[in-house]
């Protein structure tokens, strides 16, 4: 019989309630289970489709921490990768460098999670004409099946946007059978993709109820086709998608299913943009993907951690006070970013807060020290300025077990304002600027500025760099528009530190000021490498089980 490992003893209930994430589901047996046995009734089917969501937030795979977003911004000219020195994360920091070794364990991990992923969905899917719904379950049946399929498509584009090519498994593997899968082109890669997700449209619901917040609905779905047809067609210069068994999906699809999305499903930009991650930010009105994390209060850095590691990656080493508590120091911003935004841009405040800030704030919760010195820690690549989406949020900081392990704030992996800004680039190229300028103004009307006529696609490029900053976009909108384009935009050559904006001595640690940049400006700098096209080597553990994959061009 084929034994199959499903995961789901200690596993993020992401299919429950609408204020937390942190129920669990328990099977028994807890490690594995007869894959012919195990699939009879819809509970089962729930249960192995939970475990499908699970990959989906499972950023600390094999004690390899690999934050999905983050992984992609380090690439971006949005954040320099930062940690302690520049062997920390030392898979980032070649990555950040586009010197990525085909033995990194970030790489390693970030394929692996995306086939673990389809593994399950394939496992799922393979079964399930065994499985007895009851009649009163059509419903149900359709949801499980689509929400699976979906999950399916979004495992391969995230793994083919990283490692274009990959393979293509269409059924459970036992034993050797790896060693026979074969690579497949990226066009026949995207084509079974977006199959994948053509087929779980219409299975979708177009809502769950409360306690099924954190499924996905039929717009995430088209929401997240419509992104993967960009990146498809800006990086082969196409203009159209292949669909397996069926016809290309074209501009004009593209674009009537963002109108559905935006018309349809009932998802309204938040009115204030400091709610989608402050504490209001959790299953908010404009989030169409959302991945979801819990505090479970664990202590236990084996267990399967379920709080959100992009947060503690991304706090401030060694500062704690009601702002942010401390991090590890990864992802400053940088720069160029900073300097993007112009007066009354409200985006700006939600997403860096400054060293000045963060060492005020402990001035004031050290009061009466003397002399006062910050706690707060420059890092490697300092900018002086830290992320303030995905971070160590003082107010999400449990006082129960490891605070690192607990950080329950969720990613919004796909929100409207994405959707308006995919639709404006769309109507642009189309020919209708009129809905071009409306689109973009909606984003810009709720940041505060005023609105713009005739953009262009550099205009809504750069729109979507700040809306969307730090939250793993910005990379991949670079490479979709061209080599020359990513090389003119992410090489940074004759850097030169910013100096202080402060130079009273309660800002300075270890003789350092921490309201400037810090370190040796050669560290600075990026050289991207156009022979590898922006693509990370496939994993030396692969090739090594499959002497027929082929190394990616570069490497």
């Amino acid at each position: 019989m084929r034994k199959f490992n499903i995961y789901i003893s200690t596993i993020l209930m992401l299919l429950i309630t609408a204020s937390s994430c942190n129920k669990f589901l328990d099977i028994d047996p807890k490690d594995s289970q007869d894959q012919d046995s195990f699939f009879r009734t819809s509970t089962e089917a729930r249960q192995a489709l939970i475990g499908t969501y699970e990959l989906l937030r499972n950023d600390n795979l094999d004690w390899q921490a690999m934050p999905m977003a983050l992984t992609a911004d380090v690439m971006s000219d949005d954040v320099y990768t930062g940690g302690s020195n520049a062997t920390d994360m030392l898979g980032w920091q070649q990555m950040a460098r586009f010197d990525a070794r085909a033995i990194g364990d970030q790489g390693a991990k970030t394929w692996k999670k995306c086939y673990v992923g389809i593994q399950r969905a394939t496992t799922l899917l393979t079964s399930y004409d065994k499985i007895d719904f009851k009649a009163s379950e059509a419903e149900l049946k359709n949801n499980i099946e689509g929400e699976a399929l979906f999950l399916r498509g979004h495992y391969y584009f995230e793994v083919l946007r990283y490692f274009e090519n990959v393979p293509i498994v269409r059924t459970t593997l036992n034993g050797s059978d790896w060693e026979a899968v074969e690579q497949s082109t990226p066009d026949e890669a995207y084509a079974y993709a977006a199959k994948q997700m053509l087929d779980a449209i219409p299975l979708m619901s177009e809502q769950h109820p409360e306690n099924d917040l954190g499924r996905l609905t039929k717009w995430a779905a088209k929401a997240e086709l419509v992104k993967m047809f960009m990146f498809y067609t800006g990086v082969y210069q196409k203009s159209e998608m292949p669909v397996e068994d069926s016809n290309a999906f074209t501009q004009q699809d593209a674009v009537n299913m963002l109108e559905e999305i935006i018309t349809k499903s009932g998802k309204t930009l938040s009115t204030k943009y400091e709610d989608l991650f402050n504490q209001n930010g959790n299953f908010n009105q404009e989030v169409l993907f959302e991945i979801c994390f819990a505090n479970t209060g664990t202590g236990d850095w084996s267990h399967n951690k379920l709080g959100n590691y992009q947060c503690t990656m991304a706090g401030p080493r060694g500062h704690n006070s009601n702002t942010l508590a401390q991090g590890w120091g990864f992802g400053s911003p940088t720069r160029e970013l900073e300097n993007l935004f112009v007066a009354g841009d409200t985006r700006k405040a939600s997403t860096i807060i400054y060293a000045k800030e963060l060492v005020d704030k402990e001035q004031e919760d050290y009061e009466g020290e003397d002399p006062f010195s910050p706690n707060l820690e420059w890092h490697y690549t300092y900018t002086g300025m830290f992320t303030y989406k995905y971070t160590t949020h003082a107010y999400r900081r449990t006082d129960a077990g490891t605070p690192e392990l607990n950080y329950d704030q969720n990613y919004h992996y796909i929100r409207l304002a994405d959707v308006y800004l995919m639709a404006a680039e769309l109507n642009l190229v189309t020919g209708n600027q009129g809905k071009a300028d409306d689109y973009v103004n909606r984003v810009r009307t709720r940041a505060g500025l005023t609105p713009v006529t005739g953009v262009s696609i550099d205009d809504i490029f750069t729109e979507r760099r700040l809306e969307l900053a730090m939250e793993g976009h910005r990379y991949f909108d670079v490479l979709r528009r061209g080599l020359s384009y990513a090389k003119q935009e992410l090489d940074v050559s004759g850097y030169t530190l910013t100096l202080p904006t402060d130079e009273e001595e309660e800002y300075m640690k270890n003789g350092q000021n921490l309201t400037g940049d810090v370190g040796n400006p050669v560290d600075f700098e990026v050289n991207f490498d156009m022979g590898k096209r922006g693509f990370l080597p496939i994993p030396q553990r692969e090739l090594d089980l499959n002497a027929g994959f082929k190394q990616n061009t570069g490497y």
